[in-house]
This record gives C-alpha cells, sequence and structure tokens, in this order.
C-alpha cells in the first residue's frame, strides 16, 4: 500500500493528523499524530547539550580515507533510522475514513501549504547540511560531525513525506 499525505492538521488544543490517499485503491486514510512526552524532549534536549558543549573541542584524527568511510556508514545509519522513526514514532493506527472526491479534492488544495512548508525544509536542510559536511572534512571537528549528521537525519525525515507520486500529485494541480 502506498499513501500519499495529502492534508495534515496541527490546532492547538486539538489532537493534530494526516489524511493519506491511496490513489491505486483510491481510497483515504486518517493517522492521528502520536503526542510526545515534554518531559521527555527536555531532558533530550539538555542532555543533547552537555554532550555538545563536551565535544565542541574535539579534534578526529584520522586521514581523509577514514574519515570518508566512518562519515559514509554515519549517513548509512542515519537514513536507516530515519526510516524507523517515521514508520514508528510519528503516527498512530491509520484508519480508513470514507470521503467524498470533492473532500479529497479539497484537502488536497489545503495541503499546498503544508507542501510548500516541507519542500523548502527539505531544501534548506540540505544546504546546510552540504556546507557543514564541506567544513566537517575541512576543519575535522566532532561537533561538525554531529550537527552534519543530524541535519542529514532532518532531510532524511522531510523526504519521507515528499515521495514521487506526492510531488506528481502536486505538480499536476498547479
Amino acid at each position: 500500500m502506498k499513501i500519499i499525505p495529502i492534508y495534515t492538521e496541527n490546532k492547538k488544543n486539538r489532537q493534530s493528523h494526516t489524511i493519506f490517499l491511496d490513489q491505486e485503491l483510491n481510497r483515504s486514510y486518517k493517522a492521528f499524530h502520536k503526542e510526545s512526552n515534554q518531559w521527555v524532549y527536555w531532558i533530550g534536549l539538555f542532555a543533547v547539550l552537555a554532550i555538545m558543549r563536551g565535544i565542541q573541542s574535539f579534534k578526529i584524527p584520522l586521514t581523509l580515507l577514514p574519515n570518508i568511510l566512518i562519515f559514509s556508514a554515519a549517513l548509512g545509519l542515519t537514513y536507516y533510522i530515519s526510516r524507523l522513526v517515521y514508520k514508528y514514532m510519528f503516527y498512530e493506527e491509520v484508519k480508513e475514513v470514507y470521503l467524498t472526491d470533492s473532500m479529497i479534492e479539497d484537502y488536497i488544495d489545503d495541503g499546498k501549504t503544508v507542501y510548500k512548508l516541507e519542500i523548502w525544509l527539505a531544501i534548506i536542510s540540505f544546504i546546510i547540511f552540504v556546507l557543514l559536511t564541506i567544513l566537517y572534512f575541512i576543519l575535522m571537528t566532532l561537533i561538525l560531525f554531529v550537527f552534519s549528521v543530524f541535519l542529514f537525519f532532518i532531510f532524511c525525515l522531510s523526504l519521507k513525506r515528499l515521495s514521487i507520486a506526492r510531488i506528481k500529485l502536486y505538480s499536476r494541480r498547479k
């Protein structure tokens, strides 16, 4: 089942959800977003800040080839982890909803704003990732390695919502 996100709603004091469309079977689905635990967020934020502060002056004493291999392995692992995070951490159970064709068209039109934001997020995160990667291979510092891999993680998460089918769907609607 290849479903495309066509509309996402994030309103304050309401549970967020995403409407998906399966073009092959002509079915629509709704998935509520999982609620995040604020305590875990704040503890994780301060732990990451402490770790980043501790590693900010570390240099990586390897030559270029081992660095390229380690960096490539880290990117591969990051890609795999981003797929798992997207699959298991973003949505609750996906349930079929019965929408009319006109309702689906309205959701697609309303979803253009979120679609454009997601494209910009992907472009910006990729550009910053490339810049940090270049800086990393020039300066060989651990902090740039971590930031670069983190930006690649953000880029991979944004790509999960920007499938080829979704891009085709919105490009036909201009």
